[in-house]
């Protein structure tokens, strides 16, 4: 999962913004745990840095080749781009426990920029809509 933040977002944002859903959320060292339980690698890399640069690229490039009007529209909205955040969301024997677990997450990135979310193997979503599916 990625979120495009229009602006910039670090992690202790994420980490105070997390809490205020429920303070037994906890970001050290890029991991995300909830009540002990580890959730999550969290990333963040901002505008200037190489990772940056081609994660953006990367996405924008499959953007283009879908070539839709929402497409092209994500497309100059994802120029605005300071911040992308990454989970990993890691393996678990309860994948649908998990999910519920970071449900916070969907509404604190968005409490703290404004942004387009991105997730692997369904698709581009803006304002929780998906807008341009990816296989």
């Amino acid at each position: 999962m990625r979120y495009f933040a229009d602006t910039v977002v670090t992690l202790k944002a994420v980490a105070t913004q997390l809490k205020q859903f429920d303070p037994n959320f906890k970001i050290d060292g890029g991991e995300l745990s909830r009540g002990g339980e580890m959730l999550a690698e969290i990333e963040i890399n901002a505008s200037g840095s190489d990772l940056f640069a081609e994660d953006l690229a990367a996405k924008v490039a499959d953007l283009e080749r879908v070539g839709s009007p929402a497409a092209r529209h994500l497309v100059g909205r994802m120029q605005r781009t300071q911040s992308i955040v990454t989970l990993h969301i890691l393996d678990t024997a309860n994948p649908q426990a998990q999910w519920e677990m970071l449900t916070p997450v969907w509404s604190a990135l968005p409490a703290l920029s404004t942004g387009i979310t991105q997730s692997d193997g369904q698709g581009f979503y803006d304002n929780g809509q998906l807008v341009v599916p990816m296989q």
